[in-house]
């Protein structure tokens, strides 16, 4: 039960240090929003008249503008969250463009969550399943703005002191989407989710148990590629 304690008073130390750090966080993301967007933006500068016969409908010596090519077609985008490795797990998020504007996305990770201090240490592998559903309410899969409610289930399990726990999240969300004209993507989603979760640990023939529930902050920041 003390290990218990400790863990959701870390949890909740988690969470006030996100708080403090969100503003950073948004500026980081907008800052990379509009860098990647400049960086796309196709290039509309004028060709100089070279005194050849100009194209039909526009008169002699006039600048011809060259036609911005089309970007294309990609139905699934696969990426990664660079945050979630710091822990360390690998969580993928594959998505498949159902439409223009609507997305299906699939989320699965696996890795090990360590934890220490004076009274425990534990090192336990982490497994999580979920899913999302996107709607694109500004432009579309490739670039644009979402709105969507995800739905997450995590298993922690640490076999050596027989500690198990188990959650399911889920919440709305807004984000934002850039697929590169060679494909790059990034994203990043911004939300509240509700959070219900149960601990149990056994040492020898002493069992521990314990609920939760919560209403917590939802960020993912993801990369990846477009196909």
């Amino acid at each position: 039960m003390v290990t218990l304690a400790h863990s959701k008073a870390r949890a909740r130390g988690w969470i006030r240090r996100f708080v403090l750090v969100l503003p950073v966080i948004l500026i980081f993301v907008l800052a990379a929003l509009v860098g990647i967007a400049r960086a796309d933006a196709p290039a509309t500068a004028p060709v100089v008249d070279s005194g050849y016969p100009s194209p039909a409908g526009q008169p002699s010596g006039a600048p011809v503008v060259e036609a911005r090519q089309p970007y294309p077609h990609r139905v699934f985008s696969l990426t990664i969250s660079p945050l979630h490795l710091f822990l360390p797990v690998v969580e993928l998020t594959g998505e498949y463009r159902a439409l223009d504007k609507l997305g299906f996305a699939l989320i699965a990770g696996a890795g090990k969550y360590k934890y220490s201090s004076y009274l425990s240490n534990v090192s336990a592998g982490v497994f999580e399943v979920g899913g999302q559903l996107r709607y694109y309410v500004v432009g579309d899969f490739r670039h644009g703005m979402q709105l969507g409610a995800e739905v997450l289930y995590l298993h922690l399990t640490d076999h050596q002191v027989t500690v198990a726990g188990e959650g399911v999240a889920m919440g709305p969300f807004a984000g934002y989407k850039i697929i590169t004209s060679i494909g790059f993507t990034f994203e990043g989603q911004l939300g509240v989710e509700y959070v219900a979760a149960r601990a149990w640990a056994r040492n020898g023939a002493v069992t521990a148990s314990d609920t939760d529930d919560a209403w917590i902050p939802l960020l993912n920041l993801n990369v990846g590629w477009s196909f």
